[in-house]
């Protein structure tokens, strides 16, 4: 006598294997979405305090760079008070770690504080770090 088909076990075998595969594929994509986000976010910010760091030493006044761990925004703001520029970290991405004042100032000359800014998500975390000379750096 031959056999034609599957038993209902083979079935539910081959439905729970597939399962397992899908679901270590989804939580793998998540991990990857947050590793890009928070990479991206990190290079971002970085780059950002390049060019502040760039715009204080041209126009020979210091700019801060304020971190806003509540509402995870970072502001470019002169020492009169005046933002320049202020933006969001996309959802999900948070402030880990931040410096004591939760601050950078690049001054005249292009020096900085030392600060490390850590950034991430419950998957992944980026760093930037700033010399006393104003070097910012991923880390």
């Amino acid at each position: 006598m031959t056999r034609r088909g599957f038993t209902l076990i083979e079935t539910l075998v081959g439905v729970a294997i597939a399962a397992i595969v899908a679901r270590t594929t989804v939580l793998a994509t998540a991990s990857l979405a947050a590793s890009l986000r928070v990479g991206a976010s990190t290079r971002t910010l970085a780059q950002t305090m390049r060019e502040r760091r760039a715009r204080a030493m041209a126009e020979g006044e210091p700019l801060d760079v304020v971190f806003d761990a509540p509402t995870s925004r970072w502001i470019v703001r002169t020492l009169d008070g005046s933002i320049r520029r202020a933006e969001p970290l996309p959802d999900p991405v948070r402030f880990v770690s931040l410096p004591a004042r939760a601050a950078v100032r690049f001054t005249a000359t292009g020096t900085a504080d030392n600060a490390t800014i850590v950034l991430g998500t419950s998957r992944a975390t980026g760093r930037i770090i700033v010399n006393q000379r104003g070097r910012v750096r991923l880390g």
